[in-house]
């Protein structure tokens, strides 16, 4: 009876609803959630914010600052119903702070004797649009929804494994832990689309050896360049190994480009009864219509990754030439050698689905 009274539901155009639905009842229900909480929380009650205060620093940058003061109560451990008064300083750029609001639920620690705030408590938004993406998502897929699902909670749970190990290492087996890494989630996650046949080794290979030799190439070049003009060690990658960083984030992040593109090549060319080299032409034109897109995709991923950056550099007075070879210059690298791995699934993925003559049943 409630399988018929689910399909029943699902079979109903406002079904579309549902995942807005959801994310507002989400929302609403983490509005209670306080009591979970061993950190304490309070809800603004009230909130008097005082004249703001210009600032201007060397750079002719100018900003505003305000104050507040706050009343709050608390929501969970024992001081539950006690009301306090808090300050809060929040800047108009926002950068680093946020104005606070009536009703707002702010997380506060004790220092010195007195609470002062911490952060906001934003799970509303978070497990909201999680729960209206779950629902769209099973609305579109239907019953492949869960090998979705299995594939993400299995590839997370790798992921953190791997993070564990790498940092109760000291960074000794960072390499090949990684490697490791790279290697199963390509697996399970072609195992999960394709199940365990020809057609998820296929994928799997071409994936691997694809993304394996864009690194391959990416490091031999700038190996032979001396990394000129590729300064891998500002910023964010300021730490013992930064190539190391360098070079995985590239591996991760071009993987799934690499793998849905395997993946639509291998599908469509395992289906053609033709011979080898129609089969194999087919791939390569397949591989020409989605690579361009999928380059274009990974290239604005990686560049926005530093526009924050690079706004902060050039509003420090800095040359945009010097703003590319520091920031965006490692966007665009990240960007190239992805792109090489993009390129070269192309005719590998081609040869290993067009090698069997015979269609796969």
């Amino acid at each position: 009876m409630m399988k018929s009274y689910a399909k029943t539901i699902l079979a109903k155009p406002w079904r579309w609803l549902l995942p807005v639905l959801s994310f507002f009842v989400v929302l609403g229900l983490t509005r209670l959630d306080a009591p979970l909480y061993h950190q304490p929380i309070v809800q603004v009650t009230a909130v008097h914010t005082g004249k703001a205060q210009k600032q201007v620093d060397n750079f002719d940058n100018h900003d505003v600052t305000h104050r507040q003061q706050v009343q709050a109560k608390f929501l969970n451990t024992a001081r539950r119903g006690q009301v306090i008064t808090l300050s809060n300083t929040y800047s108009g750029s926002g950068a680093l702070d946020t104005p606070l609001r009536r009703g707002d639920q702010v997380f506060v620690e004790r220092q010195a004797g007195r609470y002062q705030l911490k952060d906001e408590k934003r799970d509303g938004a978070v497990l909201g649009l999680l729960a209206a993406t779950v629902w769209l998502m099973a609305l579109v897929m239907k019953k492949r929804v869960w090998l979705t699902f299995g594939s993400i909670l299995a590839n997370a749970g790798l992921l953190l494994v791997t993070l564990h190990v790498e940092t109760t290492s000291n960074q000794k087996l960072a390499y090949a832990l990684f490697s490791l890494m790279a290697v199963l989630f390509t697996v399970v996650t072609t195992v999960f689309i394709a199940g365990i046949k020809r057609q998820a080794a296929v994928i799997a290979v071409a994936t691997l050896g694809a993304t394996a030799l864009s690194l391959a190439l990416g490091y031999g070049l700038f190996a032979a360049t001396g990394y000129r003009d590729l300064h891998i060690e500002a910023v964010e990658y300021v730490t013992q190994v930064p190539q190391l960083l360098f070079f995985v984030q590239i591996m991760i992040g071009s993987l799934g480009a690499v793998l849905d593109e395997s993946n639509d090549i291998a599908v469509a060319v395992m289906q053609l009864p033709a011979g080898f080299k129609r089969r194999f032409q087919a791939g390569m034109a397949i591989g020409r219509n989605v690579m361009g897109p999928l380059i274009a995709v990974l290239f604005m991923i990686f560049m926005a990754d530093t526009f924050t950056e690079s706004i902060l550099w050039l509003r420090n007075d800095n040359a945009i030439s010097q703003t590319f070879i520091w920031v965006m210059g490692l966007g665009f690298a990240q960007a190239l050698i992805s792109a090489f791995g993009i390129v070269l699934a192309v005719p590998l993925t081609s040869l290993l689905a067009a090698w069997p003559k015979k269609v796969q049943a």
